[in-house]
């Protein structure tokens, strides 16, 4: 009797496979991405809502939401230029062999490690892919961003998976990271 082990790509990472092999990101990556800031923004608020609660009527009838309404277009300004700097920037792609375990949700706080061909460690600071599981030791077909000082890891499939092949970077592939890297 054989068994049969389930497929660890998600129909979810086969689409973000499938749009990165050609050099784009699916809309939930790139809305993920720029709003990346309004999570933090969002918790720095509630300390402050919870200390004014009791002054807000005040504020607002005594010309507050003049504050409130600049607070919305710094934070419209600052979504918006996320959006541009990641309307060109490139995707790349790596065979990559992981360098320990999967390790749970809950540590968030650690980067994700892997090494490039070279044997160089490379640690992954966020990630806009689904959790996967993952090999010691195993290689890993990657597409990630470089994002000032760090990488963040857009997609990953194994490198011997049956479908490789079709998450290879395509002639699109090569072409946008080109038009991109010049600029």
């Amino acid at each position: 009797m054989t068994t049969t082990r389930p497929d660890p790509i998600t129909p979810d990472m086969r689409a973000r496979l499938s749009a990165n092999s050609d050099g784009k990101l699916t809309s939930q990556q790139w809305r993920e991405i720029v709003t990346e800031p309004l999570a933090t923004l969002l918790l720095l608020l509630v300390p402050a809502i919870i200390l004014l609660r009791a002054r807000v009527f005040y504020l607002v009838a005594g010309g507050g939401w003049l504050i409130g309404l600049l607070l919305l277009v710094v934070l419209g300004g600052v979504i918006l230029l996320r959006a541009v700097r990641y309307a060109r920037a490139p995707i790349h792609v790596g065979i990559f062999r992981a360098g320990e375990q999967f390790r749970p949700f809950w540590m968030f706080w650690k980067r994700e490690v892997f090494f490039d061909e070279s044997g160089k460690q490379v640690r992954f600071g966020k990630r806009l892919a689904p959790a996967a599981r993952r090999q010691a030791g195993e290689r890993y077909l990657i597409y990630y961003l470089k994002d000032r000082e760090e990488w963040v890891l857009l997609s990953i499939a194994p490198a011997d998976h049956p479908d490789a092949a079709r998450w290879k970077p395509s002639p699109a592939f090569q072409t946008r990271l080109t038009g991109r890297s010049r600029r």
